[in-house]
């Protein structure tokens, strides 16, 4: 199995795919430090100059164009760190980070994901991957988006997304330029998870936002079941509403036939406490054990 075609690392929607499933307890793999391997990862973002540079191009001097709809955000714009403990089936295949602070430079909201693989996985397929999404602060649509991946002994990639949210306009560096035309406040899977957790959950709410996963955007319908649930995990007890995701269409993410849900905290923090998933990258779950502001 080549991972790196199913894009395990967008662990949050993709990195919202996962499916629950006991792993084994954090004692199993103890010579393992995320704390560590996390800072290292930092190297392989893009530097701010890049960044303005590559947009600049694209498009053109009037930049990026802010505040097109006011999303009222969530309190993860003063900044959070959230740390998942994800499994594969029944064995523990590493950890994710999802990560939100404001950046004073450009007023924007800087999301950022991380994928690592444990000590033992790593030992067969290492996974390095880091993806950061650059979200507008009132609008929470996604101006830059970039993608690291570090996977097995060979693979490295390492691309990036502009955004031109009023011609419609998408930009993609990978191995060559491509241009797609999307609807306005398409989103990627960060900026598209913090965008729901900014709107206001209750049960029975149906609504829908629009993905990109190359080589189109897909269509994708959140559900909130009527019954609220408890959760229980290494970060705290949690009252959450569990949220379905149902995506049109095919990709390489998942497609309609999957089954993805989130329970998300019910309070104003909206925290995805725990994923279950079953989709093309067979059962994976994902569920929260730290929380740092």
């Amino acid at each position: 199995m080549r991972l790196q075609k199913t894009k395990l690392t967008a662990a949050a929607i993709t990195a919202l795919v996962f499916i629950f499933s006991p792993a084994p307890s954090p004692a199993q793999d103890n010579n393992f430090r995320w704390q560590e391997v996390s800072r290292e990862m930092d190297t392989l973002v893009f530097p701010r100059a890049f960044i303005d540079s590559v947009t600049r191009e694209h498009l053109g001097g009037a930049g990026i164009t802010r505040g097109l709809r006011n999303v009222r955000p969530g309190p993860f714009v003063n900044g959070e760190t959230l740390v998942y403990d994800v499994g594969w089936s029944r064995f523990r295949a590493g950890f994710m980070i999802l990560s939100a602070e404001r950046d004073q430079a450009t007023g924007l909201i800087r999301l950022g994901a991380k994928a690592m693989s444990s000590t033992v996985v790593s030992a067969f397929y290492r996974i390095r991957n880091h993806e950061v999404s650059w979200i507008d602060p009132v609008g929470l649509y996604p101006h830059f988006f970039e993608h690291h991946a570090r996977e097995g002994n060979k693979y490295s990639m390492d691309s990036y997304i502009v955004y031109d949210h009023v011609n419609g306009k998408l930009f993609l560096q990978r191995r060559r330029m491509e241009e797609f035309d999307i609807p306005r406040f398409t989103h990627d899977y960060l900026s598209l998870i913090y965008y729901v957790r900014s709107l206001p959950l209750k049960p029975g709410d149906t609504f829908e936002a629009n993905l990109f996963t190359r080589p189109r955007t897909h269509p994708v319908t959140f559900r909130v079941h009527d019954r609220r649930e408890t959760i229980r995990t290494d970060a705290g007890t949690f009252n959450c509403l569990r949220v379905e995701l149902v995506a049109g269409g095919d990709s390489r993410v998942f497609s309609g036939r999957d089954r993805i849900e989130v329970w998300v905290s019910d309070d104003e923090n909206r925290y995805p406490v725990q994923i279950r998933s079953r989709a093309k990258i067979g059962s994976v779950n994902a569920k929260l054990i730290l929380i740092t502001k």
